[in-house]
């Protein structure tokens, strides 16, 4: 086997892996379920049970809705918190050097492999392994985790004596793995294998009523790292966070808010200081979904959204929309909406979220 040349970085002995874990410990002081929907409660709730096992956890949810936060969030609070926690990215390395640092190698195993090297699951032996992105698991590889699962033991690349390891498992993905299995390219037995224990996470646009108190947490940290006094948000900023569909979720999020950060002079962030990827629309995925809808079901979902925005206040909703209150509430009878909020979980613990 041949590695690039500019794998030497990646060659090292992994004492790096230190790092990763102070690095990682950081993520305690963010708590995941930030907000008080009830797609985060109840994720809560299912979190805090998966805490009694060691059995592996799928994370699912787009990009940016904090799947590698929850992750720490499960080790750290867990049985094995006082154990290594690493994690990898499987769609940002090549098959063999996502084999070198999952694996390991011996001394010699291919050309630039000019010392042993641990892997990922060697230096987590009784703690975590969580890997990122794991739709993107090149084909050839999935085997071999399929059997570090099963038969708790594995080789170094260059070696032939087996490895045994005690960890647990946490994986995360924004892909449809059900769907990869059906177009076989990704294997059924290693995905029933992962998917003992899943989780769903919420889009930001699906959880509109926690945009102002995460906004407010972010700002809070955005300040001391600007070197500022606390920052706040306006009430027509916070409405306006809320009406944007953040196709990158909570990153987008705290990335807006740092550039608003940046370009208030104030103490108070308004909708002028915000400078929103307004072309993200046309990549959103509601923007595909609502054109398959129907004009009722338009009608039905835009008046949930204000409802949510105004904290089901029926007169503010109203005065929002342009309608009387007996009128808007002919069309909350006619839509079948809760008042109390809509139900988005089965509160039944299922597979999924």
């Amino acid at each position: 086997m041949r590695l690039p040349e500019d794998s030497q970085s990646l060659v090292s002995n992994v004492d790096q892996s230190v790092e990763v874990r102070q690095s990682w410990r950081q993520s305690l002081l963010v708590d995941p379920f930030i907000g008080s929907s009830p797609a985060m409660r109840a994720i809560e709730q299912k979190a805090r049970k998966f805490l009694l096992t060691d059995q592996p956890v799928l994370i699912q949810g787009e990009t940016g809705t904090g799947k590698g936060v929850l992750a720490a969030w499960l080790h750290y609070h867990g049985g094995r918190r006082d154990q290594s926690f690493v994690d990898l990215n499987c769609a940002s390395l090549s098959r063999e050097l996502l084999e070198s640092d999952l694996f390991g190698h011996e001394k010699g195993a291919f050309t630039g492999a000019v010392a042993t090297k641990k892997g990922l699951f060697e230096i987590a032996h009784n703690g975590t392994v969580f890997l990122d992105e794991i739709g993107d698991l090149d084909l050839q590889v999935q085997p071999r985790l399929l059997k570090v699962l099963e038969e708790n033991r594995f080789r170094r690349l260059g070696d032939v004596c087996e490895r045994h390891v005690n960890i647990r498992l946490i994986t995360a993905t924004r892909k449809d793995l059900a769907q990869l299995v059906q177009e076989h390219k990704f294997r059924i037995d290693l995905y029933y294998r992962i998917n003992t224990f899943s989780i769903k996470l919420p889009a930001l646009r699906e959880r509109i009523e926690d945009i102002p108190l995460l906004a407010r947490k972010m700002l809070k940290s955005i300040a001391i790292d600007q070197g500022r006094d606390e920052l706040l948000l306006s009430p027509e900023l916070e409405k306006r966070l809320q009406a944007y569909p953040w196709p990158g979720n909570l990153r987008e999020l705290r990335q807006s808010l740092q550039r608003a950060a940046i370009f208030c002079e104030n103490a108070m962030l308004t909708v002028e200081d915000l400078q929103l990827e307004h072309e993200h629309l046309a990549n959103d995925p509601t923007v595909s979904e609502k054109r398959q809808m129907t004009l009722s079901e338009l009608e039905r979902r835009h008046i949930e959204q204000v409802l949510r925005i105004e904290n089901w206040n029926v007169e503010k909703t109203a005065k929002t929309l342009g309608l009387s209150r007996s009128a808007l509430y002919d069309r909350i009878k006619k839509h079948g909406i809760s008042l109390s909020g809509i139900p988005k979980l089965n509160p039944e613990f299922g597979t999924n979220v």
